[in-house]
């Protein structure tokens, strides 16, 4: 053991530190002592990179010169893959159109040679005045003429279902436009045909699977001069001024010199069939 009066030199790595000691001496001490000598020589210091160093940075250096050309050998490529996508797109856009209209004007030429030949034989003298009548009576030919507009709507501050356009009201108002004498009817632009129903649906009034809404427009061609005295005459006129009368509903008719009716879609019959045709000719439904 060594007294408190006893000094002692302690290590330089020691009282500097470890880290300051490494620094200050990063050489190894033998090649420092080599450097002493060489420099004691007149010997200049040779800085020399070792086999394993200079092989490594070549490597780097191809890697690094590798990852470059990859990179823009690949950047070319992107470029060029996206300009072929895009002139395919814009190939294969053009082709539809010419398509498409290569299609209208095959189907116009079509329709022109079925009229042409409908109209060139004499068996269809009458034919179109036929189908044209037809179309009308069944609703699904579009209609114009004289006639008139009917609304009606619900009562003002109407409290309960009496005080609103039943389905019925206007199942009454419909029959009595027919009874006196319209020719063609829609109802909010919903054209009224034989397989049309005019009914509830929840919260609303239906025609044709529509629901409707208020004020409820119906037009209605026919003579302007017969249509309204006819109507107002016909138990549906009076049983709608009982409605005016007792509840409050609103109804308005007026003439108009020109209407025009939209056609409804041709229904699919199910159980119809031409009369006179054998069994063997019909198609099932």
């Amino acid at each position: 053991m060594v007294g408190d009066t006893e000094q002692r030199e302690l290590p330089e790595r020691v009282t500097m530190g470890l880290l300051p000691y490494l620094n200050a001496h990063a050489l190894d001490e033998d090649y420092e002592q080599a450097a002493v000598r060489r420099a004691a020589a007149g010997v200049p210091p040779r800085r020399r990179v070792g086999r394993g160093g200079a092989f490594v940075i070549a490597v780097f250096a191809i890697l690094a010169v590798t990852a470059a050309v990859q990179t823009s050998r690949d950047s070319v490529t992107d470029e060029r893959e996206r300009r072929d996508l895009i002139g395919q797109v814009q190939d294969r856009k053009a082709t539809v159109d010419d398509e498409r209209r290569t299609i209208a004007t095959l189907t116009s030429t079509d329709n022109r040679l079925q009229s042409a030949l409908v109209a060139s034989t004499a068996a269809s003298t009458g034919v179109f005045a036929r189908l044209d009548l037809l179309g009308l009576r069944s609703g699904t030919t579009a209609a114009h003429g004289p006639g008139v507009v009917a609304v009606a709507d619900d009562a003002p501050n109407a409290r309960s279902d009496r005080d609103t356009v039943l389905d019925t009201d206007l199942q009454k108002l419909v029959n009595g436009l027919w009874q006196a004498g319209a020719e063609a009817i829609s109802i909010n632009g919903e054209r009224l045909t034989a397989l049309s129903a005019i009914r509830h649906a929840g919260s609303a009034i239906t025609v044709n699977f529509t629901s409707l809404r208020r004020p409820y427009r119906i037009l209605a061609i026919g003579s302007t001069k017969t249509l309204p005295s006819r109507f107002a005459d016909s138990t549906s006129g009076a049983a709608w001024l009982d409605l005016q009368r007792e509840f409050g509903l609103s109804f308005t008719m007026r003439t108009e010199s020109s209407l025009r009716l939209p056609g409804a879609d041709v229904p699919q019959l199910r159980y119809a069939e031409p009369s006179g045709t054998r069994p063997s000719e019909r198609s099932v439904g």
